[in-house]
């Protein structure tokens, strides 16, 4: 066997070693309630939703069910391995209790979970509704009503508008189809009353829609949601899953959701961009948890505004998706006094953009991969150029990127070898770009792993980024000098590996200064697999920031197993 296979198999190696952390945490949480089951059950319909137990793990499922604990029927199986699974069943009775059992499906061995029970609901009093005979829009105007679907529908444009304050849509397991016949921007759904709760059911774009439709949306009047238990698909230009556009006020609450779409044009990788779920949220409380979102062509989660809001919790989600536009990261936007944790980002494209203050971002599994060039703005003659940049995963950035803490998260990039179709960009799962000398950033006890199957190393710059890999990362880490006892960022107790630098930067004080501090204390560098021709603990790091860093009580290999100083 050659080394580029051999070590190939030893990048995995190293890849597994480094997991078995994570999966020990999450075994705690799963005897913790972890993997929980959640279930909500309309009048006619359920939807269920689970996780399996260990976050760096993925399953098939279905669920069997029926009216007595032998069950009788079951659900499809599904067609994708995910840690988080979401199912639908239909045709049941009002009123009547149900059972049901969960069942994962790994390498062909089916996991039962144990006989559970909801009960279908009644709904006295609810409005009944059915599809209008020119598919025009249903409009829901009475405060406080519950509104029930009682069949499938196709709608030309916009299929329901909410009004009416407190409203409850409660789709029952049926399927909308909006924008059937029309050339207009609609939203499938479109949100204008206070509180508005939308549940269980599905709202799929069908062959119209003008540019930025959204399955759901609301322009400046979301003020209290709560959505539960809902497939939104896209496809068109620009169309987003979720759009709240404007100032979202009081509780927004997304949860038990799949976020899916095919939109692969977009009119520009800034603003507006594109997201599989986009909430402007300035003055509201966010809560976006235990949701899959899939697929999309740029980002998984922004969050806007032009002011942070009262609060943001990220959490629980498994995120796949796939970015074919610069700064494609699949949780990004207005994140200050944030706290993100627990989920699964398994995407090609970044993971994560840290650029306001005081956010925690912790328990998350990220396993991410990018590809050669991707779509930058237009230039001047009006053509879409491409770009090859590198591949983040954690990445601060700004000057008011400070006092945030990142901690127990596995992160790994792990770039496989070139092939026919991909050519992979740098690997750089720790990037630092947060220009406050001051800033008081912690990243502590985490997995961070970068690895390339490059054997010959080329270094380039920004929009031809070479092909390398770096655990840790600097760019433009030279704003300035720290107060005494401060620092821009404390790196400390981490687990780090890599095939070819540990540390690197652009290169020279250009991007990293000792002045503008960062510690690097007591962490453990390890060596795996086959090293690239160039590898090394430093690349383009100046003598005055390696020195602290040798002396920082860090552990790097030995002689003989890889990388030196």
């Amino acid at each position: 066997m050659n080394c580029r296979n051999a070590g190939w198999m030893g990048l995995c190696l190293v890849a597994g070693l480094a997991a078995t952390v994570v999966a020990a945490r999450t075994a705690l949480a799963a005897e913790a309630g972890f993997a929980e089951v959640w279930a909500h059950a309309g009048k006619t319909s359920a939807v269920l939703y689970w996780q399996t137990p260990d976050i760096s793990t993925a399953a098939r499922s279905y669920v069997e069910y029926g009216d007595t604990p032998d069950y009788g029927q079951r659900t499809p199986l599904t067609e994708e391995a995910r840690w988080a699974q979401l199912h639908w069943v239909r045709g049941l009775e009002p009123g009547r209790d149900y059972h049901f059992r969960t069942v994962t499906v790994s390498d062909g061995v089916e996991t039962r979970g144990p006989d559970r029970t909801f009960r279908t609901a009644a709904y006295e009093g609810a409005v009944v509704l059915s599809a209008t005979p020119d598919g025009s829009p249903l409009v829901l105007d009475r405060p406080g009503a519950t509104y029930v679907l009682g069949q499938d529908i196709v709608a030309k444009g916009t299929a329901f508008t909410i009004t009416a304050p407190d409203v409850t849509l409660e789709l029952d397991g049926h399927k909308i189809v909006f924008a059937a016949s029309t050339s207009e921007r609609v939203d499938g759904i479109a949100i204008v009353g206070r509180h508005a709760r939308i549940l269980n059911g599905s709202v799929v774009q069908g062959d119209g829609g003008k540019d930025y439709s959204a399955a759901c949306g609301s322009s400046w009047k979301a003020n209290g949601l709560e959505l539960a238990g809902l497939f939104l698909d896209v496809h068109g230009p620009n169309a987003h899953p979720l759009k709240l556009l404007g100032s979202a006020q009081g509780r927004v609450d997304l949860h038990h959701c799949h976020f899916h779409s095919t939109v692969t044009k977009i009119e520009s990788r800034h603003y507006p961009g594109n997201a599989l779920v986009r909430v402007d949220a300035n003055a509201c409380e966010l809560s976006i948890h235990h949701n899959l979102l899939t697929e999309g062509c740029h980002r998984g989660i922004t969050v806007g505004g032009e002011t942070l809001s009262k609060s943001v919790r990220i959490f629980d989600n498994d995120i796949r998706h796939h970015a074919r536009f610069v700064n494609g990261y699949a949780i990004q936007g207005r994140l200050g006094n944030g706290k993100i944790f627990r989920n699964r980002i398994a995407s090609t494209g970044r993971a994560v953009h840290l650029t306001d203050a005081n956010i925690e971002f912790y328990d998350n599994w990220c396993s991410t991969k990018g590809h050669m060039t991707l779509d930058d703005m237009p230039a001047k003659s009006g053509k879409w150029h491409q770009r090859r940049v590198e591949l983040h995963g954690i990445k601060f950035e700004g000057r008011n990127a400070r006092d945030c803490r990142v901690h127990h998260n596995f992160m790994k990039i792990v770039q496989p070898q070139p092939d026919g179709e991909w050519d992979y960009v740098p690997a750089t799962p720790l990037n630092l770009a947060c220009y406050d000398p001051n800033a008081m950033n912690e990243i502590y006890e985490n997995t961070i792993i970068a690895l390339t199957a490059y054997t010959k190393t080329r270094h380039g710059g920004y929009g031809d980024s070479g092909q390398w890999a770096a655990a840790i990362y600097f760019v433009g880490m030279n704003k300035g000098k720290s107060e005494p006892g401060k620092y821009s960022a404390f790196i400390h107790d981490n687990e780090f590996v890599s095939n070819d630098a540990f540390i690197g930067s652009h290169g020279g004080k250009e991007h990293v200064s000792a002045e503008h501090r960062v510690r690097i204390e007591r962490n453990t560098f390890r060596f795996g697999g086959c090293p690239t021709q160039g590898h090394g603990v430093f690349y383009g790091i100046p003598d005055s920031v390696r020195e602290p860093v040798l002396r920082g009580g860090n552990r790097f290999p030995e002689p003989g197993e890889g990388a030196q100083p």
